[in-house]
Order: structure tokens, then sequence, then C-alpha cells
């Protein structure tokens, strides 16, 4: 009797083992499963969210697409869009940078794809154009990095209404986040008003925004690009605040010439 209650027990005891070790490898197996499942979804975001440009035939069909949408963009203007010497390498550069790609470092090595786009040139040269032909490129591409591209006198104009630049910085009107909404933007004509306008310190605006978008950059991955017809070297005789905060602002910046004579 002994040794058939010893025998049970043995028995009962492997049965238990084994349901342990079952229900182990049923666990791992399932936790398998999840990370394969996060795995593919991640590889389809980033597929879905960038094409290949270093593939020939998907850059040529990209820079179409932007092509028609500079001419959408221009056909208000009764004008066509053209590609030339003086802006053929810095729409390539940000066809490549706006969709993550590293060959655009081969155009500009010292850029950053991770950084935020400081675009100068003459008055006239196409940098507004060209930043607003981006903004709806990259809608119709369902494009990750969409901004949307503003004015100083638009930015302006909020501030005299609302006494606020929260719509353009943290925006944090209606948001039940703590960190509030903030959407990626480009700032055109930065520089073309520095002097007080009705009272309002535009200096002060602008150091207001710089800071502002500075912080949601690094903290939240929002972009914000910038074009104007002052070079850096302008831009942080202007606008340095004697403290050199600004001046490390400009930091975030890849700073991109667009050269040629105006176009008007």
């Amino acid at each position: 009797m002994s040794k058939e209650k010893e025998t049970t027990h043995l028995s009962n005891s492997e049965q238990s083992e084994t349901k342990a070790e079952r229900e182990l490898r049923e666990k791992v197996e399932a936790l398998k499963t999840e990370f394969c499942n996060i795995s593919r979804n991640l590889i389809t975001r980033c597929a879905v969210y960038y094409d290949n440009l270093a593939i020939d035939e998907i850059f040529a069909q990209h820079r179409r697409l932007f092509v028609r949408c500079a001419n959408v963009i221009l056909s208000k203007q009764g004008r066509k869009f053209e590609i030339d010497d003086n802006n053929r390498d810095v729409i390539k550069f940000l066809l490549y940078y706006f969709n993550y790609c590293a060959k655009a470092l081969e155009i500009f090595p010292n850029c950053d794809l991770n950084k935020n786009i400081f675009l100068f040139g003459k008055a006239g040269v196409g940098k507004t154009i060209l930043m607003d032909a981006f903004a709806l490129y990259l809608k119709e591409t369902n494009n990750p990095r969409a901004f949307y591209s503003i004015s100083q006198t638009q930015m302006l104009n909020y501030y005299k209404q609302h006494n606020t630049l929260d719509k353009f910085t943290f925006n944090e009107e209606g948001s039940k986040s703590f960190e509030g909404n903030p959407v990626n933007l480009c700032l055109n004509d930065l520089g073309l008003k520095t002097q007080k306008f009705y009272g309002i310190d535009m200096q002060m605006l602008i150091d207001e925004f710089l800071y502002a978008r500075y912080e949601i950059w690094t903290s939240q991955g929002k972009f914000v690009h910038i074009t104007t017809n002052l070079d850096k070297k302008d831009m942080m005789g202007v606008f340095n605040d004697n403290y050199n905060r600004l001046t490390d602002r400009l930091k975030m910046f890849n700073v991109i010439p667009l050269g040629g004579e105006s176009r008007r």
C-alpha cells in the first residue's frame, strides 16, 4: 500500500510539474507572438510613414508630385514652378530630409535629419513658395513631418487678437493633455519686422516664439522650420538677447542657403 501511495504521489507530482512547464511554455509563446506583432506593426508604420526615396524610381515619383504641388501654389499667381541650378540641390535635399532618407546627407553632409530647417536667401528667390509647396506635398503623402506654413504677419495678427502665441507654440487651449497639442510649423519671413508695431515689440514675440519652440522640439519632437532673408550671422546679431540663449536655440537648425536672384 505504501508503495502504491508513493507511486501515486510521484505520478501526481510529475503531472503537476508537466502542467507548470506547459503553462510556462504557453506564456513564453504568447510573449513571442506579442513581440512579433509589435515588431510587425512598427515595420508597417515605418513603411506607411516613409517611402524609400533611396530608390531612384520612388524619388522621381515624389519629385513629380512635389512639382505638381508647387504648381498648385503658383497657379494663384499665374506662374509655373521651375527647377534650376539655384534650387535643385535644396529641393533634392528636402525631399530626402522630409522622408527621413540618409541620402540627404550626401547633399549637405553637416546637416542632421532630426534638426529643423532654417532656409535663408535674398528676397524673392522662392523660399516661401518652396516651403508652402512642401507643406502641401507632405499633406498629400500623409507624411508625419507635415507642417502648417504661417507668416510672421499672421502670427502678429493672432497675438493682437488673443494676446498670446499659444496656437503657434504649446497649443494648450482646448487640449486635455498636460503637454498641450503642439504641431509642426514653418514660420516664413522671420525678421521682416523687428520694430514695435502698434505697441507690440516683434523682437519680444520672436524671442518668446523661439524659446517655446525650442522646448517643444527637445521635449516632444515637434518641428519648427524658418524662412528668412537674414543669414545666420544677421539672425544672431538681430535677435541675440545678450545671454546667448537664442544663439544656443539656433543650433537646433539645419542652415540651408537658397541662392539666385528674385523670381518675382
